[in-house]
């Protein structure tokens, strides 16, 4: 990025901050609707919606680093699921809004599309005008805290829901400056608020290799104690080499260039790998333009001219040969374009496409310069690259016969379908869905479960050709691949057609083994690689067979999610249930004490995980067992003292203290009177000071003041069960409810009849779909890289690194 003045502005520096003041601060409209209407602004209030929140935050924060005043980033993952954004930046201003009557830092919180990115005061460049704001990070969270470090003091405020619970404090002196956003997703909102580590850390990366020498920090403090940092000095050229890193490159000098005029900031990185893929991703003000724009049509066109007349200078292309086409030198080609706008004007349907026509013709220019001295300087790299797309050339012309038979032919022409499609009646692309299913068996099962007027079913012999590893000739000789494109019917690549789409809904419908997973996910490899309009534009589902089928009395439910599952259970029962803690007081368990006692059960769980990764899983459990959490009790001679009261899981004990070593850690040796059983710990200081402690200590008085102190007792229609703890209460609830019921558990679609998966998964009344989407392209291209490329390493490095997350596995 270049500053005003032309110098360039690094972020790994700080910058002194200019005029930034309540007078920036502009107004455009209230918040009344985003909790109504929380998709509206944020897509969803499901996983999608939830991880929005985190970016809104960290893009204020990355504006400000393109602004050249801020050089560091932290995102903190509490165990309590809220999060905490801490920047360098020059603070919000705290100053008195002229027209609001209040704070800046209020109305930034409180107010609609208002902060500093509307007028010409607070930023030359920004990306998070093209998001909501973190007023609706504010409204949709069931608390926010905020702390100003700016003017020489530390400025917070509290909200909730949206509402100011306190003023703007003056606090403390401070030299520093920066704002620190820590907020705790509302669940009245959300389906969920359980953040996703690998989600947050692959879109920060991205943030990092798009804004050069910003320093962006993740930290999970869930138990799994996951700290990356993610600091790129190379920019966008790291961002090639780290996509390309799975992949063979074809020169090991990555092209880049950038250049700076009255149209903005243009900024090119690229490299060709052996693969027969393409990778271009391109970005304006670091938002990821995933309908590209004029911007990346501008780089395309030039590539292409330049390659060409290169070619034919120096007589690689001879005066009979046809001219390169874009596919043709594109072929294996991994590039990062990103431009820099005053006022960016973005269109298309997601508002995802860059619209201003000046920087077209400004791309265009700066690519037939740039890369044209590229190619003259590297003649070695300019040799291979050319040869690559001559021999694309010439697969692309071997193709030609095979993609003239998958392509959908008009209506005026023979229609020509797979044998094997069952189609349906209806001919309207709309009312009609297509699953493409497992094999001639699931697709017998298909055909008699479906409705014959507005599905159609595919079955596929075997696996298809993986398109990651072969060219687009090989690929379009396969015959399950030619059968897929001749029902979808849009044709692939640069003839692909959406409007010669014959069904609007693609539907994947496999069993839940390990073949069946390789099967969907070479599919969608092709469908990524040759189709990817279809996923942007939602044409692409994952069916979804239920887990369970639960039947009570005369009544059958499919459940497809744990949650559900628990929500039936306990939907008639939960109330009858009578429990009685240590000291045999008893309670009911309404659904309301349930929804948060399990709230605060998760959280706490969170914090113990988190203790437990540092300082042992035994020191943990054994204050745990205790009883001895007190938020009162620091010093451990006093909580020796509190050991001699207490009976760990109801055996009588002694509890001595045997001495206090140099590292402050006190020895603990309880004997068991029963079994004469002794048993030592250790308890350093530190973890009795620790914050974690302290909100681990907090969480455990919320349990006790809904439930009582454990060992419980539990009395249902004269069935009676114990529970030794906050977690075996849970568990002992769900199980006395579990009775009278008959519940069984699917392992996929081989398991039901044609009138069961009609039921579960084919019905639109009765079934759940998962819809495709991609919200990181990068990040997919160099999944599906990984995942069916040639590499086996990375592969091998993925599955250890998630295997502990599989929960069912049927192999």
């Amino acid at each position: 990025m270049k500053a005003k003045a032309g110098a360039k502005a690094k972020t790994g520096g700080k910058q002194k901050a200019p005029s930034y003041a309540a007078a920036d601060i502009t107004v455009l409209e209230g918040l009344e609707a985003v909790r109504k209407r929380p998709s509206m602004y944020i897509g969803s209030t499901g996983e999608r919606g939830l991880h929005h929140l985190v970016y809104e935050v960290v893009d204020n924060s990355v504006d400000e680093a393109l602004a050249g005043y801020c050089d560091s980033i932290e995102i903190t993952l509490h165990p309590d699921n809220s999060v905490t954004v801490i920047d360098n930046g020059r603070g919000i201003p705290v100053d008195m809004h002229k027209k609001e009557k209040r704070p800046a830092a209020e109305v930034v919180l409180t107010v609609l599309h208002a902060g500093g990115k509307f007028g010409d005061g607070g930023y030359k460049v920004s990306g998070g005008l093209h998001g909501v704001g973190v007023s609706v990070v504010n409204a949709l969270s069931e608390r926010l805290d905020l702390e100003v470090r700016r003017d020489g003091y530390v400025w917070t405020e509290s909200f909730e829901r949206g509402a100011p619970t306190t003023k703007l404090k003056k606090g403390n002196a401070t030299k520093e400056t920066g704002t620190t956003i820590t907020f705790l997703s509302d669940l009245e909102i959300f389906d969920e608020i359980l953040f996703d580590f690998d989600t947050l850390a692959q879109r920060m990366r991205e943030t990092a290799f798009l804004t050069s020498g910003l320093a962006i920090k993740l930290v999970d403090e869930r138990g799994s104690g996951e700290e990356v940092v993610f600091k790129y000095d190379g920019g966008i050229r790291d961002f090639v080499a780290h996509l390309n890193e799975d992949k063979e490159p074809l020169h090991r000098k990555i092209v880049y260039f950038d250049t700076e005029g009255s149209e903005g900031q243009v900024e090119i990185a690229m490299q060709w790998n052996s693969s027969y893929q393409e990778a271009i991703f391109s970005f304006a003000n670091n938002i990821n333009t995933t309908e590209g724009g004029t911007h990346l049509s501008g780089f395309r066109s030039a590539l292409t001219r330049t390659l060409n007349h290169y070619a034919r200078a120096k007589g690689l292309l001879k005066e009979k040969d046809d001219n390169l086409s874009g596919e043709d030198v594109r072929e294996g080609l991994t590039a990062i374009v990103s431009v820099k706008l005053r006022d960016p004007q973005f269109e298309g349907q997601t508002k995802t496409k860059l619209g201003n026509p000046p920087i077209q013709g400004f791309v265009e220019s700066i690519v037939n310069r740039k890369f044209g001295e590229f190619l003259e300087e590297n003649p070695t790299d300019a040799n291979q690259i050319i040869r690559k797309a001559v021999a694309a050339a010439r697969a692309r012309e071997a193709a030609r016969k095979a993609r003239d038979l998958t392509r959908r032919k008009t209506g005026l022409e023979n229609s020509i379908l797979p044998d094997k499609l069952a189609d349906c009646s209806v001919e309207d692309p709309a009312l009609i869905e297509l699953f493409i299913v497992e094999g001639d068996s699931a697709g017998g099962s298909g055909k008699q479960a479906r409705d014959r007027n507005t599905q159609a079913v595919l079955p596929l012999r075997g696996k298809i050709i993986n398109v990651e590893k072969n060219r687009i000739d090989k690929v379009l000789s396969n015959e399950e691949i030619r059968a897929l494109i001749t029902a979808i019917g849009t044709g692939v690549r640069e003839e692909f057609e959406v409007e010669q789409l014959r069904y609007h809904k693609i539907i994947l419908m496999t069993d839940a083994d390990v073949d069946g997973a390789h099967i969907r996910t070479l599919v969608l490899t092709f469908l990524f690689r040759e189709m990817r309009t279809l996923i942007d534009l939602g044409h692409v589902y994952i069916a979804k067979p239920p887990l369970y089928k639960v039947k009570q009395g005369g009544k059958e439910t499919y459940i497809e999610k744990e949650v559900d599952l628990e929500e039936i259970l306990l939907r008639d029962k939960v109330e009858k249930i009578q429990v009685f803690d240590s000291a045999a007081s008893p309670f009911k368990l309404t659904a309301d004490r349930w929804k948060r006692f399990t709230r605060k059960l998760k959280e706490y769980e969170g914090w113990a995980s988190t203790l437990r990764a540092e300082h042992g899983h035994e020191t943990i459990t054994f204050l745990e067992e205790s009883e001895i959490l007190d938020l009162n009790l620091i010093a451990l001679d006093r909580v020796i003292a509190q050991f001699k009261k207490k009976t760990p899981k109801g055996e009588p004990h002694d509890t001595e203290l045997m001495s206090e070593d140099s590292d402050g850690k006190v020895v603990v040796r309880v004997v068991e009177r029963k079994t004469g059983l002794a048993r030592t710990h250790e308890l350093p200081r530190e973890l009795f000071d620790s914050k974690e402690y302290g909100q681990f200590t907090r969480v455990h008085q919320d349990l006790l003041k809904l439930c009582g102190a454990p060992p419980f007792k539990l009395e249902l229609a004269g069935t009676e069960a114990e529970a030794l703890s906050f977690e075996d209460l849970r568990r002992a609830v769900l199980d006395l409810c579990k009775r009278g019921i008959q519940l069984q558990r699917f392992k996929g679609l081989g398991e039901m009849n044609a009138e069961q998966l009609r039921v579960t998964t084919m019905n639109p009344e009765t079934r759940t779909l998962a819809q495709v989407e991609i919200d990181d392209g990068p990040a997919a291209a160099r999944t599906f890289s990984m995942l069916m490329g040639d590499q086996v390493e990375p592969r091998r490095a993925f599955i250890e690194r998630h295997a502990r997350e599989v929960g069912y596995l049927d192999v």
